[in-house]
């Protein structure tokens, strides 16, 4: 793709209808057009605003195509149901994650990031009191749910007792045990971030058969053993020997035969155009962890090849920018992994 003026001018300017949208998804004014058609006065008088906000605001929003207008008049545009708060579909929670303060906060040093290669001060990513995992945890992203759907087919578990690790919501575990109704799931994270995982727990009519441990997944104890271990978007934050680490202790409470799941963004398997939201990622994982980077399809082939698994198998999905590989515990160890339950 040529680099031109124009190109470059909208990428200077991209964050304006990132704010725009924030703005407008902040304040319900997508709810306050739901019923139909209203001028300004009318959008004003329904979210307590200020008339010559409301009005410029509402000016901006036809300029960025989040509205159309006739005159004074402004309405949803096709699709905009996505950002109204009623709509199954609701789309407009995922702002906090993909437009947080916390991102923003960090990005606006990126070079410095990659001159020193240290992750910017405060909370990390890779550590279990990070707030952003509570906002990603209550706010799904585009693909959590497909995702999830897919890695549960994709396993077709069976009855199972389930361990999901850096389990976030805990929809990736959740899914798998919905597959049987006799199977179990323990989701490890922090503790605030299990607190959201319980209440989707309780949603989806699981809390009778989920269970939670809070702490790191390198050192909290971690019971078992389990038939299936899942990792849901969680190596990236991690190197590649730490990931390795990590896998070695999972492999320590399978049971012989039982298998590790690892599901998310990939690098290296398609030209980087193709894979946008795989490098904004490893963006953020340069900012937020000391040494986390996102794997390529056959770095994760070698990790869990090195951490004793077997048989790993590589799925896909046409329109779903994730990977899942299912890796193997051997019938027989030949050797003592020394787990740490």
């Amino acid at each position: 793709m040529a680099i031109t003026r124009e190109r470059l001018l909208e990428m200077m300017t991209a964050y304006r209808s990132t704010y725009l949208l924030r703005a407008a998804v902040e304040l319900g004014l997508f709810d306050a057009l739901a019923a139909g058609p209203a001028d300004d006065r009318a959008v004003a008088a329904a979210l307590g605003t200020s008339p010559r906000g409301t009005r410029i605001l509402l000016r901006a929003l036809v300029a960025v195509g989040l509205l159309d207008a006739e005159g004074d008049t402004y309405r949803l545009p096709e699709g905009g149901e996505l950002l109204v708060t009623t709509n199954p579909g609701y789309a407009g929670a995922n702002v906090k994650v993909a437009a947080g303060d916390w991102e923003w906060d960090t990005m606006r040093d990126l070079a410095e990031l990659v001159r020193t290669g240290a992750p910017a001060a405060g909370p990390r990513a890779d550590g279990t009191d990070c707030p952003y995992w509570v906002d990603f945890a209550e706010n799904l992203t585009f693909v959590t749910k497909s995702g999830a759907a897919f890695l549960a087919e994709t396993l077709d578990a069976g009855r199972s007792d389930i361990l999901d690790v850096g389990s976030g919501a805990g929809l990736f575990g959740y899914a798998v045990a919905a597959g049987h109704p006799e199977s179990r799931v323990w989701s490890l994270d922090g503790p605030e971030v299990l607190t959201v995982a319980r209440r989707h727990a309780a949603r989806l009519g699981l809390d009778g058969r989920a269970a939670y441990l809070e702490g790191d997944a390198f050192d909290a104890p971690l019971g078992g053993p389990y038939d299936v271990v899942v990792l849901a978007n969680l190596l990236c934050q991690f190197s590649r020997e730490r990931s390795v680490e990590l896998l070695r202790r999972l492999a320590g409470v399978l049971r012989p035969g039982g298998r590790l799941a690892i599901t998310g963004f990939t690098t290296g398997d398609v030209p980087p155009a193709r894979a946008h939201h795989a490098h904004m990622l490893e963006l953020l994982m340069l900012g937020w962890t000391e040494g986390g980077e996102v794997h390529s399809t056959d770095a994760y082939l070698s990790m869990l090849a090195e951490a004793g698994f077997t048989g790993t198998t590589v799925h896909q999905r046409d329109g779903l920018p994730l990977r899942v590989l299912v890796a193997h515990r051997p019938e027989q160890d030949t050797e003592d992994k020394g787990a740490q339950r």
